[in-house]
């Protein structure tokens, strides 16, 4: 009989796994996707994780909602014999804890960005960024024009426009509740499926870590005041990206269903240097679906920019 009930016991801890019902342990997720590179720095009592790789010209690399610093893995391997990549778990995503105050826009992220910055003593980078970590970057380059030489922007968030349907849902009092108490895999896999402009391309590899991180302890309730937030704010018009001069590449997947890519002409309308790249094969997170000809047009871009950046952007 006892034997009968640890057998129950089991099959259903391991059905509440499965369906996101507990929290994943975080000495074995730190374990498994932190690496030999990876620093944990502390900004305002926040322990921020970050990784830093390789030599050369710096180059920063920033995420959207719920993702991590992993889905650069592709760009930072290419990039990584060439380039100083720093790339942050943007609080309170990945392996970051949130921010004390727990307030997440541009000028809260921007003393993160200071922050890491200057623990590698670095004075100036070229960023990258997706949707929200497009946003941030975009809103430090407007704000801290001195720390960045060009900007590259994957579907970033910033104009008003109708946020998508999980976004807003996780904002809601009781729909918001109920992803935090569960998070089951099949729906980490449908969310991705719906970033991807091609859902074959989602491996279970990309699940488990989206699962994985995204059930540590405290993460999903940060998230969805994450979420709140963007709600607030969604028809602030950002008049601050006039301020951008540098630079600027914007990249599109055409069947992105999250950031319009009809939105890339207002970014270009108000970019003082803008070019566009669309991708008819690509979804919301081009880097990480077609990761070879996205860095290779960042690639690119780098080398087109490196003279012409101007003298008073670069220390």
């Amino acid at each position: 009989m006892r034997i009968v009930l640890l057998l129950g016991l089991i099959v259903l801890l391991s059905g509440c796994n499965s369906l996101g019902l507990t929290d994943s342990d975080p000495e074995r997720v730190v374990a498994r996707y932190a690496t030999e590179a990876s620093d944990f720095i502390e900004v305002d009592g926040a322990r921020v994780h970050v990784q830093a790789e390789g030599e050369g010209p710096a180059v920063v690399l920033l995420h959207g909602v719920l993702a991590s610093l992993h889905t650069w893995d592709d760009w930072a391997d290419a990039l990584r014999e060439d380039y100083r990549v720093i790339r942050i778990d943007v609080p309170p995503f990945g392996l970051s804890e949130p921010l004390s105050d727990e307030w997440y826009d541009g000028e809260a992220m921007a003393a993160v960005l200071d922050a890491v910055l200057d623990h590698y003593r670095i004075d100036s980078a070229v960023f990258a960024g997706n949707s929200l970590g497009g946003y941030y970057a975009a809103y430090y380059a407007a704000k801290r024009p001195e720390r960045v030489q060009a900007l590259t922007l994957i579907s970033p968030a910033g104009y008003p426009q109708p946020l998508p349907a999980p976004l807003r849902l996780g904002a809601m009092p009781v729909v918001g509740k109920s992803f935090e108490l569960a998070m089951p895999r099949f729906t980490v896999r449908g969310a991705l499926m719906r970033l991807y402009a091609e859902p074959e391309r989602v491996d279970d590899r990309i699940v488990e870590r989206y699962f994985l991180i995204n059930r540590l302890p405290g993460q999903r309730s940060e998230a969805r005041e994450v979420m709140r937030q963007m709600v607030a704010l969604r028809d602030v018009e950002p008049e601050w990206v006039a301020d951008i001069k540098q630079p600027t590449l914007l990249l599109w997947g055409e069947q992105d269903q999250w950031v319009k890519p009809e939105l890339a002409q207002r970014w270009l309308a108000d970019l003082a240097h803008g070019e566009l790249i669309v991708y008819p094969d690509a979804g919301h997170v081009a880097m990480e679906e077609i990761p070879a000809r996205t860095v290779a047009d960042f690639r690119r871009f780098l080398a087109d920019v490196t003279d012409a950046v101007a003298p008073e952007t670069v220390p």
